[in-house]
């Protein structure tokens, strides 16, 4: 609750002034306008006592006694269980409470006054806020509400039954992880064995069929092809033109370059021909495994939910324990 007040700690208010002899007491409402002011709304005056003190020009020190209401209830947070904020019901609305204090007053009927309280004794805990009309409170526990220990009860069970919970879907976690385990041994296995009947996989499947086009590769190798081309037709024609004199080594290098292309088409023919292949056979493969891994996907999928929701289910049990323990060690319930 904010008050306005130097003694912020406490909640100060008065009531009807007891009337002094001279003008200078302040008037019943300007105690009770001036102290609704300080209490931000939140309190109102009842009845009340005043008893002079002291008297210094303008300034006059008084002794009050009476009681306090609070305009609407006020609660006070206690404590916290994971999502869930326990509040004490700190003021009823409307009913009053006894209190004493002392109050200064500046000023004259004339001028009007000023006052200021303090040494406040309330017998009201001193903190305390309205709830706002669009608060959610669905997560909010009032400790001295008559319907607290049947709310905390359920939420309790509740959360003791998380364990319950969590053990059953664990089981389920297991049950489909081994149902995983077995997709992956078919998925494995429908890529072929190996010569000695071993799975293959399909890592090891790609890595052969690739091999097969790096063979084809090889075998077809431009610098390969350019370097013998070199050696064995175009250096020995060379030396023959060069031999008759007057070489004209145009025809000769036109023929290069003819060999050159042929060589080049054939290599790309030869390379997309043997990758189309293997293509064509990894797709039959994965056609043939695509309905393992929709299956697999969807044990995962299944998986994944379990194992958020046991993490969640656990956090959260652990959280309410961890704070209900707290609050009790405090004495904020038993």
């Amino acid at each position: 609750m904010k008050l306005a007040w130097k003694s912020a700690a406490l909640l100060l208010c008065c009531c009807s002034a007891y009337a002094l002899a001279d003008d200078n007491t302040p008037t019943d409402d300007v105690i009770k306008q001036q102290f609704e002011k300080q209490s931000d709304g939140l309190l109102r005056m009842g009845n009340i006592t005043l008893q002079p003190i002291e008297k210094v020009g303008n300034q006059a020190t008084y002794t009050i006694e009476g009681d306090i209401a609070a305009t609407d209830n006020l609660y006070a947070v206690v404590g916290a269980a994971g999502e869930y904020i326990f509040y004490e019901r700190t003021w009823i609305k409307d009913n009053p409470v006894k209190f004493s204090a002392m109050m200064t007053a500046v000023g004259t009927k004339a001028s009007s006054w000023r006052t200021e309280f303090y040494s406040m004794q309330v017998a009201a805990r001193s903190i305390g806020r309205p709830f706002s009309n669009t608060e959610d409170l669905s997560k909010s526990l009032i400790v001295n509400d008559s319907g607290f220990m049947t709310q905390f009860a359920r939420l309790d069970a509740q959360f003791a039954n998380s364990k319950t919970t969590v053990d059953k879907q664990k089981k389920q976690y297991e049950a489909l992880s081994k149902q995983v385990k077995e997709l992956d041994e078919q998925i494995k296995n429908s890529w072929g064995r190996d010569a000695d009947g071993k799975p293959l996989g399909r890592d090891e499947v790609l890595r052969a069929k690739n091999a097969e086009i790096y063979a084809v590769d090889r075998k077809n190798d431009m610098n390969k092809f350019i370097n013998q081309y070199y050696i064995n037709v175009y250096e020995p024609a060379l030396v023959a033109c060069q031999k008759k004199g007057n070489c004209d080594t145009a025809p000769i290098n036109a023929a290069r370059d003819k060999a050159h292309e042929e060589q080049k088409k054939e290599y790309t023919r030869q390379h997309d021909a043997i990758s189309a292949k293997v293509k064509a056979e990894i797709a039959v493969l994965e056609e043939k495994v695509k309905p393992l891994w929709k299956k697999r996907e969807a044990l995962r999928g299944q998986m994944v939910v379990l194992e958020s929701g046991n993490y969640e289910l656990e956090r959260d049990a652990k959280l309410w324990q961890e704070g209900v323990a707290e609050m009790r060690r405090k004495g904020v319930f038993k």
